[in-house]
């Protein structure tokens, strides 16, 4: 029992700083880039285009095969991860200005991380039991949340305090001291010991096939597995209007909040708001009395309240800047209203970490049905769809804000908050029987 214990915090420990170090290229471009690159007066439309280098997330399917049937798990995990230190290393040498360098370096972050992450999602999916898919998906979510706030943050602050060259040396250590952890503590296992028999005798005649039917046929073999066409269609659609949790702190900027306290507001406490969603998420799944499906339909109804909060602040604080900031430290209309927006950001936070974790266990246990020689790749590409959904919407969304109007958009993000009801409505019976924790 006690052998059995340490085990499964060995294996959690491992997923966690795995996770932690896979969500900091998402932090530095998500919470840190935005509000610098707005500051400097860059358009929503400009904004929205940076989202493209995200594309090697789309484009995971693409390869998960290839990095699924060649080399181990831990070489692909310790080259992606060097590629990631490098990067930020060889960054050290650049300044700001070089946006073509920097358009470089994210594109090489999110190639390296998405591969990252697609030998993560493979261990996950091998190593936790059945019994552990509700607290496996706390510990990745969680886990990925907090290496995106720290990351978030303390790069911000780096940049602000000690300066460009810094902040990405600072970056670098971060891969290169997981590196170091994995290898000393022999963390994950050198070989893929764990695939089937059947998986293993097949690999030489997998591989001498072409790429693009390895993939043709992998795609093939993934749709069948039962669930998988409704799971597509809720993970590329459930995010859609969390587009707003991105939009809206940008909206606070330009109406003149100062960026210290956004960092505070939307940086920290923001934060904690989530990682509370999803921690009390995986509380609920693991409790093992509360299904996925309830999960999913109870919070994302409630989801509807603080984006339709957000939307009417829009309408009745305007979109000019504050006569003086100083009103946000007095009673006045202005404070009233910026708290009463900080509230509402935190509230849709905490509603998305818990949807968050509840999809990611469904996307699991779907996964884990599949044939043994397709899981992760399975499960890479439910994962990509989640990935596309927003990928594609908050590429458009910039200039459609540019175009229409923000007050006019978060209508469009109160539509697609309202329409996901519905759609889990649609699930199919035996999902809800068999989608729990």
């Amino acid at each position: 029992m006690e052998a059995d214990s340490s085990g499964k915090v060995l294996r959690f420990g491992t997923l966690a700083l795995l996770y932690f170090v896979q969500g900091a290229p998402y932090g530095f471009q998500v919470g840190c880039l935005p509000l610098i690159l707005r500051k400097a007066g860059l358009s929503f439309s400009q904004l929205g285009a940076m989202k493209l280098l995200f594309v090697p997330w789309v484009c995971k399917p693409l390869y998960a095969p290839i990095v699924e049937r060649t080399r181990s798990r831990l070489w692909w995990l310790l080259v992606s991860m060097s590629v990631l230190g490098i990067t930020c290393l060889a960054s050290a040498c650049t300044s700001p200005d070089m946006i073509f360098t920097l358009i470089l370096a994210l594109f090489l972050l999110n190639l390296a991380s998405a591969t990252q992450d697609i030998c993560v999602d493979s261990l996950a999916l091998n190593i936790l039991k059945p019994d552990e898919l509700g607290a496996g998906n706390t510990v990745q979510v969680v886990a990925y949340k907090c290496g995106s706030v720290f990351a978030g943050g303390s790069l911000l602050w780096m940049k602000d305090s000690l300066g460009w060259a810094v902040m990405w040396v600072g970056f670098s250590s971060i891969y290169f001291i997981c590196i170091f952890l994995i290898t000393y503590l022999n963390l994950v296992a050198p070989h893929n010991d764990d695939k089937d028999d059947a998986s293993t005798s097949s690999v030489e005649t997998k591989e001498s096939k072409s790429v693009i039917t390895l993939v043709k046929e992998n795609l093939t073999e993934v749709f069948k597995v039962e669930g998988t066409w409704w799971i597509v269609s809720f993970v590329l659609f459930y995010k859609l209007c969390e587009r707003g949790e991105s939009v809206f702190p940008i909206y606070l900027v330009d109406k003149g909040v100062s960026m210290s306290k956004m960092a505070f507001w939307n940086g920290i406490v923001r934060a904690i708001a989530s990682v509370s969603g999803s921690s009390y998420s995986g509380y609920l799944l693991s409790a093992k009395s509360v299904k996925v499906n309830q999960v999913l339909l109870t919070f994302t109804q409630w989801r509807c309240l603080p984006i339709l909060v957000q939307s009417f602040i829009i309408r009745f604080w305007g979109y000019s800047a504050m006569e003086d900031e100083e009103n946000l430290d007095r009673l006045s209309l202005d404070s009233c209203l910026f708290f009463v927006s900080i509230a509402s950001l935190c509230i849709s936070n905490f509603f998305a970490g818990v949807l968050t974790t509840a999809a990611f266990t469904k996307m699991m246990t779907i996964s884990q049905a599949a044939p043994n020689n397709i899981r992760s790749t399975h499960y890479s590409f439910l994962a990509t769809m989640e990935v596309l959904g927003k990928l594609c919407f908050a590429t458009v969304c910039g200039a459609l804000i540019d175009l229409l109007g923000l007050g006019n958009v978060y209508l469009l993000f109160v539509l697609t908050a309202f329409l996901t009801v519905p759609l889990l409505w649609r699930m199919p019976s035996s999902e809800k029987q068999t989608c729990q924790s």
